[in-house]
């Protein structure tokens, strides 16, 4: 008969949860390392903070952790509350994991440092006898451990334990575990991983970025995207984690090979021309609303619909390749933005009165966009920019109420 625990697969999805998307990527590169082949699913807030599932030579190890991301002010004790909650919450797992599989695991991760015990008695009045050493670091390495500290430890996560389930329709695994002897006491402590002092998300971030680097599947393709691959890892990780079923929530060893892949036809920031920031700063100032085929329509009286529906289904396909491109997409934008603007202004510009007319004004603005990006590709990457998407980018300009022929002849 399977107990019932208390449910603890959604914690606080807030505090903390950047590291835990930090510490899923560390494990699941480290998994790779190792052995690119190893199976292996991974997955954030799922049982605990973080979950990591691997499969070698048909045997299945869980391992579990729990992340903490504390300020440095303080250090953990055996009686911090984020210890003894984490003690009781790996020994449910610990009963229930280990009713199919001995290959379980636990980790407790934290930016924080070792204290050493104050206390004279538990929460029940019982007094107690500490040991010299902090008792943390003593369960850290359990060989010289001594049966009345190992005892200790039993009795504070007891006292946890009953405080926990109190208020609770069920004991939970209460009785078994007060049931243990030392020896199987001392097999569940053997099981948890203590990883104290750690880094936190900012020094771990750059050490997982690293760890891409020397990945064995980044190659020469990967050279300077590393961000980016970091990056579609964390969104792959936090997409999942929204996933209502549990299976759902998980990350395929394939997911991260596809992401490797998906990274090599990526730009990296670095070489990504900046002024696409500027796009959302126009649209603020926007003031002329009218569409393409009104400004079309206000310098020219005689042009065919069939005309206007061409010049408006190039201006329909540059928006939908705005929505499936990358940042360098909005750069480009931008850029011919400042082309057509500097063409607008030079002396001698008259709006155009014909279809004739219509086709040498656009025949300059792609030849002077053409000319600046061509300069500034010395310096940036754009993933496009060849003269049918610049002249979808003009038309998509004029249609999404940034340039109008007319607005430069009154000036």
């Amino acid at each position: 008969m399977i107990t019932e625990t208390i449910d603890r697969e959604a914690g606080d999805s807030g505090k903390g949860f950047r590291l835990q998307l930090i510490r899923a990527i560390k494990l699941m590169l480290q998994t790779i390392k190792q052995d690119a082949n190893t199976i292996f699913f991974t997955a954030v807030e799922n049982l605990e903070d973080v979950s990591h599932h691997t499969i070698v030579d048909g045997e299945v190890s869980n391992y579990y952790e729990e992340d903490k991301n504390y300020d440095l002010k303080g250090n953990f004790t055996i009686f911090s509350p984020p210890v003894t909650n984490t003690l009781v919450s790996f020994f449910d797992i610990y009963v229930d994991q280990f009713r199919t599989s001995n290959n379980v695991y636990l980790g407790f991760y934290t930016t924080r440092n070792i204290g050493k015990e104050r206390k004279s008695k538990l929460e029940s009045g019982k007094e107690i006898a500490l040991p010299d050493e902090p008792i943390l670091e003593i369960i850290q390495s359990l060989d010289h451990a001594s049966d009345e500290t190992v005892s200790l430890v039993k009795d504070i996560v007891s006292e946890e334990y009953a405080l926990q389930y109190k208020e609770k329709k069920t004991s939970g695994n209460l009785g078994t575990l007060q049931g243990l002897t030392v020896d199987k006491f001392k097999e569940f402590l053997s099981t948890i991983l203590w990883h104290f002092g750690q880094e936190n998300e900012d020094e771990l971030k750059q050490t997982v970025l690293k760890d891409i680097e020397n990945s064995p599947i980044h190659n020469n393709e990967h050279i300077g995207k590393e961000n980016i691959i970091f990056c579609l890892l964390m969104d792959k990780l936090s997409e999942r984690q929204n996933s209502k079923n549990l299976v759902d929530k998980l990350v395929h060893s394939s997911d991260v090979k596809l992401i490797f892949k998906e990274a090599e036809s990526q730009i990296p920031d670095e070489s990504i021309d900046p002024t696409w920031r500027h796009i959302a700063e126009l649209e603020k100032d926007v003031t002329d609303k009218r569409n393409l085929k009104e400004k079309v329509l206000s310098v020219i009286e005689v042009i065919s619909d069939r005309r206007i529906k061409q010049l408006a289904r190039k201006a329909s396909a540059s928006k939908y390749e705005e929505r499936e491109a990358d940042k360098s997409f909005l750069s480009l934008k931008y850029r011919i933005f400042e082309a057509c603007e500097e063409y607008f202004l030079m002396d001698g510009y008259a709006a155009p009165e014909s279809g004739e007319d219509l086709d040498a004004v656009l025949n300059k603005l792609v030849s002077k966009a053409v000319e600046d990006i061509s300069k500034l590709k010395t310096d940036y990457k754009y993933t496009i920019s060849n003269d049918k998407t610049i002249e979808g980018i003009i038309w998509n300009l004029f249609d999404g109420c940034f340039l109008a022929f007319d607005e430069y002849s009154d000036d």
